[in-house]
């Protein structure tokens, strides 16, 4: 049974349950086509399989507000509730955004989320989802965490305002991205000579060990998304197993969350699963989505046993960049992390906020001293760490 209540003049409604979901899929499609912050990680394919796999886990609760304006829906706030113990004593009850808090082994790592609100209506749905959450309307919490924002939605910082001053609103890390131009040539001219003498140089060295020029391969039919996933997941395992790490796929909930994920990502006509190969046996993959005529690269895996000036990773996103911008794609986003090749291949950085707050009471403040407790514990032990490293130099 679904709860309704006026807010602000607005219709509210709180969403507990997988069905409910389902129901309005549709609407919450529409609704995010119609917003500002378009992206495949605010889609009913990403948020709705995501409960159906982790939803079950640590005692999640789902809390899905819809805000409605004379029966149109002009807002969606995806939440979900699961209990956890700070310090492994404090008992606390966390509101987080649908798609995160995932367990580190298991994590999806979804970005650029948030609250969905139509255009123009995005204080309106800021305004009324923060009565909600202080008022009790979405249930009892002691904190509410809103990781991996865009800093440029403007629905971002209405949260924040409308979450109270004692919201904190920090930079988690950067995404770096291509505003892509109108052709190749003009995207290398925009580059620095470095940048443009690797690119060339890695293709070069391709060239030389495979013998042709790189080709991209697709999957191209709904048949070949399963074997599409296992060529992905066996190079995303060999490339980790070289470094000492199992890798992302050997979760059993993440695997199942990307294998129906594909297939629906497919269906819509986003999912943009490509490779390598090199005399007909595939080195290096991308899992990219490509959404509102932008590509985000979300996962990869490449050979290791290739001679030391081949880089498949850099040729592999070079050829789809080329490809994107052929497709008259507007922007090539590798998501969070400025590791060095997205930073040499990427023309901007755009930073990804998270925005948290402790409700009022002794839970927040014990927490906040056990929280600076633990910091004055981590900077004693970096001092000593440094101590003893520079007496060993």
């Amino acid at each position: 049974m679904t709860t309704t209540f006026d807010v602000m003049g607005l219709q509210c409604s709180l969403l507990t349950s997988l069905a409910q979901l389902e129901e309005i899929a549709p609407s919450w499609d529409a609704l995010l086509s119609q917003s500002a912050t378009n992206e495949p990680m605010q889609s009913s394919i990403w948020l709705h399989n995501w409960w159906r796999v982790y939803g079950g886990e640590e005692g999640r609760q789902l809390r899905v507000l819809t805000i409605r304006r004379d029966d149109r829906l002009i807002g969606i706030a995806p939440f979900s509730a699961r209990p956890m113990r700070h310090l492994r004593a404090l008992p606390l009850q966390r509101l987080e955004l649908m798609g995160t808090g995932e367990r580190e082994e298991d994590e999806t790592c979804s970005e650029y989320v948030g609250l969905i609100a139509a255009r123009g209506e995005e204080q309106s749905v800021s305004e009324a989802s923060g009565a909600c959450l202080h008022d009790g309307a979405m249930g009892a919490w002691d904190e509410v965490v809103m990781p991996a924002m865009s800093s440029e939605a403007t629905i971002s910082a209405l949260t924040a305002k409308a979450l109270g001053r004692a919201t904190k609103y920090e930079i988690q890390s950067g995404a770096p991205f291509i505003a892509l131009p109108n052709s190749w040539d003009e995207y290398m001219k925009g580059m620095s000579s470095s940048r443009r003498y690797l690119i060339r140089r890695s293709v070069r060295a391709w060239e030389k060990w495979a013998g042709e020029e790189p080709t991209l391969h697709k999957i191209e039919k709904a048949e070949d998304v399963d074997k599409g996933f296992e060529l992905l997941a066996n190079l995303h395992a060999e490339r980790w197993k070289d470094k000492g790490h199992v890798g992302a796929f050997t979760s059993p909930l993440f695997e199942s969350f990307h294998r129906q994920t594909m297939h629906d990502l497919f269906a819509a006509g986003a999912l943009w699963l490509c490779w390598l190969e090199v005399k007909g046996k595939p080195v290096a993959a991308l899992y990219n989505i490509v959404w509102n005529k932008q590509v985000r690269f979300y996962q990869s895996g490449r050979v290791m046993d290739v001679p030391q000036k081949v880089r498949p990773g850099v040729v592999l996103h070079a050829c789809a960049i080329r490809q994107a911008i052929e497709l008259g794609y507007t922007h090539y986003d590798f998501l969070a992390g400025t590791t060095r090749y997205k930073m040499q291949l990427a023309n901007n950085v755009r930073p990804l906020v998270q925005l948290s707050v402790n409700r009022a009471g002794a839970k927040g403040r014990i927490k906040d001293l056990s929280a600076a407790g633990l910091d004055m514990g981590r900077s004693l032990r970096d001092a000593w760490k440094a101590h003893r490293n520079s007496e060993a130099e």
